[in-house]
């Protein structure tokens, strides 16, 4: 009886022995669901379209009233999670400058090119600030959208902090005449410029109309300044010196002369340092009147050219934030007298 005990006992030892060790070689294969996530996913969209076709989002966008639109996002998300709000493709409502080592009467010839700085755009008040910075002694505000440069010289003097700017997503603009040597060298790289050789001093806009170039998003700018239509600016003409720069066959011609291998006026650049960042270089042009229209109109097409290289994405957040590096983003494109993308941007408090 003991010796038959002893042996089921040993049976039931041994069968424990062999399960453990099959355990070793076979590891169960679990997989979370993704329910969780696919639910946040569909919540935030949920959110975002219901501001749009409500019309809370495009009011709120509109007068940048960010506390109730926040308020709203708050109501339709879960507490377990926070959120941040992106406007695109359309002007910044607020553009920082910085005025590159300028003086008194620099830093007021760019207000008055600029002027008026404070207007509307599209229904959505918009300001221009402009404030003077002496680079060698001083760090660039965090704040900033653009640095504005009428010196050429210091383009190069000052590349390492003008290329940081770029890397977080700031811009550079330059407004001046440019010699051979210019572009062959770091303003050429910075500004995506080539030499042509021969010389204008007239130019209108490569294309008002083809929404893959940067000439229309200027035109657009430079049309609402005016309070006219695409179609009542395409044929506009600007003055300037002169230029010998080549226009290229890509995106980025602004304002040239009509014609294959013409002269560039106004150039930009983009994605230019870690895939990020806006340059533009504007030809100089006579300033001593800026009543006279011609003047007038190349202010305008250089204040559009700005509002194009304010870098068209800002927040509609209440404080400034980082989103964890597990996030969901969902978007959704408005029209509303501007065409403009908004994202929203969720992430769990606790991941």
């Amino acid at each position: 009886m003991m010796k038959g005990f002893a042996r089921i006992f040993e049976a039931i030892i041994a069968s424990v022995v062999i399960l453990a060790s099959l355990t070793f070689f076979f590891v169960p294969n679990i997989q979370a669901s993704g329910w969780g996530d696919a639910m946040i996913q569909n919540l935030a969209q949920d959110a975002i379209e219901s501001a749009y076709f409500n019309g809370t989002l495009t009011r709120y966008v509109k007068t940048d009233d960010r506390a109730p639109l926040n308020a709203f996002m708050t109501r339709m998300l879960p507490q377990t999670v926070d959120f941040s709000l992106e406007v695109s493709r359309t002007v910044n409502d607020i553009i920082n400058i910085v005025c590159v080592d300028c003086t008194n009467d620099d830093v007021n010839e760019l207000k008055v090119i600029l002027n008026p700085l404070d207007f509307s755009y599209k229904e959505r008040n918009i300001s221009i600030r402009v404030q003077p910075l002496a680079m060698a002694t001083n760090s660039v505000p965090a704040d900033t959208n653009i640095l504005f440069f009428f010196n050429k010289v210091l383009i190069k003097t000052y590349e390492s902090k003008i290329n940081s700017t770029l890397s977080n997503g700031g811009s550079v603009v330059l407004l001046s005449d440019l010699t051979q040597q210019d572009v062959q060298g770091t303003i050429g790289t910075m500004f995506n410029l080539t030499w042509l050789g021969t010389s204008s001093s007239t130019a209108e806009f490569d294309d008002v109309y083809d929404g893959s170039k940067v000439s229309h998003y200027v035109a657009r700018y430079y049309a609402n300044n005016f309070k006219k239509n695409l179609p009542d600016i395409a044929a506009d003409t600007f003055t300037f010196h002169y230029s010998s720069v080549r226009t290229e066959n890509d995106l980025k011609n602004i304002a040239k002369t009509p014609g294959p291998n013409s002269n560039a006026f106004v150039r930009a650049n983009y994605d230019i340092v870690n895939s990020n960042g806006r340059s533009v270089w504007i030809s100089d042009y006579t300033r001593t009147d800026h009543n006279d229209i011609s003047t007038k109109a190349t202010d305008n097409l250089t204040k559009a050219s700005v509002m194009w290289a304010s870098g068209e994405k800002f927040k509609l957040d209440m404080t400034k934030k980082y989103p964890a590096p597990v996030n969901f983003r969902t978007g959704i494109i408005v029209f509303d007298g501007d065409v403009y993308a908004v994202e929203l941007i969720v992430w769990r408090i606790y991941f």
